[in-house]
């Protein structure tokens, strides 16, 4: 599943959604901050691209989402389940729920 907090949930548990009963040990997974940093700075970095995206900073595009609640506050369960309230691209909003 491509949707990123499938990914930082997986990071961090060590399972994915379609083989719950498999994982590695947990003191293999990353931490939250660890996953974040992973499908943002450091995806950007990977691509070459840490001076326009992967942050938020003055002359970067504005690329980023609001989420229902902060995944660095909700149980890493739940991770998967927040919701997307808003999408902004390049400083405009492009999804609103």
């Amino acid at each position: 599943d491509p949707d990123p907090l499938n990914l930082v949930q997986t990071a961090i548990t060590r399972k994915t959604w379609r083989e719950p009963d498999y994982a590695l040990a947990p003191h293999e997974g990353a931490s939250v901050e660890m996953a974040l940093r992973a499908i943002t700075s450091e995806a950007a970095w990977q691509l070459g691209s840490e001076d326009e995206i992967g942050s938020l900073e003055a002359g970067k595009y504005a690329d980023f989402v609001i989420l229902d609640r902060s995944p660095l506050e909700v149980s890493v369960h739940a991770l998967r389940d927040l919701r997307v309230l808003e999408t902004w691209k390049g400083g405009v909003r492009t999804f609103a729920a």
